[in-house]
C-alpha cells in the first residue's frame, strides 16, 4: 500500500526559467495536494543543505504539507560524501517509519532516478511538469505503484 511519495528537490520539484527565478514545476502543488487530502505523505530529499533546501519547499509547496525534509546535512559525515543520494532516500523512509515497499519515487533527473532505485524504490521520471493529459496525481501514484510492485512480484 503506498503510504509516501517521495520527491527529489534537486529535480523534480522546480524549474529554473528565463529571468533565473525558481518556480514550482507544472502541476506540483496540485500533485502534492491531490497527495495531502489522500492521505499520502510526501517527503522530500535533497544533496543540497538544508538552509537551501527547507525555504524552497515552503515556497514552492506551502507549510505543513510536507511530513519529512532530508538534506545532506542529515547523513553522517561518512555518508554525505560522492554517492549519498540514495542514502539521502533510505533516510527519509526511517524518518517516515516506512520501508522502501510503502514509497514511490518521484525524480526529475537520471541522477535521481539511479539514486531512488539504488533504495529500492519503486519510481516515476518526471521530466517536465505534472501537467497534461496524463496528469499525475495520488490516484496516479497508487497506480504506478501498485504496477511496479506486481512487476516485482513476476520477477520473483
Amino acid at each position: 500500500m503506498l503510504r509516501a511519495v517521495i520527491f527529489d528537490a534537486d529535480s523534480a520539484l522546480a524549474e529554473i526559467d528565463r529571468d533565473d527565478d525558481i518556480a514550482p514545476r507544472a502541476g506540483l502543488v496540485d500533485l502534492v495536494m491531490s497527495l495531502f487530502v489522500a492521505g499520502i505523505w510526501v517527503g522530500v530529499v535533497s544533496t543540497g543543505r538544508r538552509k537551501w533546501v527547507e525555504p524552497l519547499v515552503r515556497q514552492l509547496v506551502g507549510d505543513g504539507l510536507v511530513e519529512t525534509i532530508v538534506t545532506v546535512d542529515d547523513l553522517p559525515d561518512m555518508a554525505a560524501g560522492p554517492g549519498c543520494d540514495a542514502e539521502l532516500y533510505r533516510l527519509a523512509l526511517w524518518e517516515m517509519g516506512i520501508t522502501h515497499r510503502d514509497a514511490l519515487a518521484v525524480a526529475g533527473s537520471g541522477r535521481g532516478w539511479r539514486a531512488a532505485v539504488a533504495a529500492e524504490l519503486p519510481t516515476v521520471v518526471v521530466a517536465t511538469g505534472y501537467d497534461g493529459a496524463d496528469s499525475l496525481r495520488a490516484v496516479g501514484c497508487r497506480q504506478a505503484h501498485r504496477r511496479w510492485w506486481i512487476a516485482q512480484q513476476r520477477v520473483a
